[in-house]
Parts: C-alpha cells; sequence; structure tokens
C-alpha cells in the first residue's frame, strides 16, 4: 500500500494540448463543465466575476449564451 504522499509525487505537470478550433470560451454539450455549475457565475445577469474571464473578455462579465450551455478555460466547481 502507498501514502497518499507518495501518490501525489508521482504525478506531474505535462503540456496542456486543445484541438485547433478551440477557444478560451465557447458554447458546450449541456450536462458537463459549464457556467452554470462554475463558481465564478452570477445567475442574475448571467456574469462571470474571473479576473482571467473579464482580461479576456476586455472588462465585459456577460457570458455570451445560456450558462448551461457555454464554459471557458477558468471553470471552476463549486
Amino acid at each position: 500500500m502507498h501514502s497518499l504522499t507518495e501518490l501525489l509525487g508521482l504525478i506531474t505537470e505535462g503540456k496542456i494540448e486543445y484541438p485547433a478550433d478551440h477557444k478560451p470560451g465557447m458554447r458546450v454539450t449541456k450536462g458537463g463543465s459549464m457556467c452554470a455549475n462554475c463558481e465564478y457565475w452570477i445567475e442574475e445577469g448571467n456574469l462571470c466575476n474571473n479576473e482571467y474571464w473579464l482580461k479576456w473578455r476586455e472588462g465585459k462579465a456577460k457570458i455570451p449564451a445560456p450558462a448551461d450551455e457555454y464554459c471557458c478555460n477558468w471553470w471552476h466547481a463549486e
């Protein structure tokens, strides 16, 4: 049996690779990672308050699609 510390030592960071058509924010299939289940989502007004989202969108917090059909690279579970 291995300790948690030993197992964590096996994790290494790797190169992030995205498909050619990937954008930092894009429409997604309902039911997975999406704005509607992200800690940064503000339901009233369908807004995102993540600092990197705001930088990418030049200060615009408004999400350009329904929250259950959109996600971005900075998604984080509630």
